[in-house]
């Protein structure tokens, strides 16, 4: 039983140390938080980190109790590609989904963001219409 007793100390060690080293990246990082749904005592949350190119990002979810208590979490790591196309979208819905203040924002121009978009993979949001004349009007340039 000793033995058995010190196998399991040494097994939850070690899962602590990799919990952490996977985790890093989000444990401490400035996070944006959207309560989604209350049950009793718990909170369903939802989270994303701040979206620095430079750093790792992570979005995810969480259950807390109502002392604060972490019941539940679950986190993804965003790759590059998922980090940019997060960061569009996070400017677009404080653009209030409006291509023009986006662009304004983002210091570009309507044309331009289009295009982006376009690239990013969100062509299918906008009309086909829209996105050619965008494009004309950047290959005229």
């Amino acid at each position: 039983m000793k033995d058995l007793r010190a196998a399991v100390e040494r097994m939850r060690a070690d899962w602590a140390d990799f919990m952490g080293f996977m985790a890093e990246g989000v444990i401490g990082a400035e996070v944006v938080t959207s309560p989604v749904y209350e049950a009793g005592p718990f909170h369903l949350q939802r989270f994303i980190t701040g979206l620095s190119p430079a750093e790792e990002n992570h979005m995810g979810e969480a259950i807390l109790r109502g002392d604060g208590t972490v019941e539940y979490l679950k986190t993804y790591r965003l790759s590059a590609a998922q980090t940019r196309r997060a960061y569009l979208l996070k400017q677009l819905a404080q653009g209030g989904w409006s291509l023009e203040r986006t662009a304004e924002q983002l210091k570009t121009t309507r044309d331009e963001l289009i295009v982006r978009l376009r690239n990013a993979g969100f062509g299918y949001l906008l009309k086909e219409h829209v996105l050619k004349a965008a494009e004309t009007r950047l290959t005229r340039r």
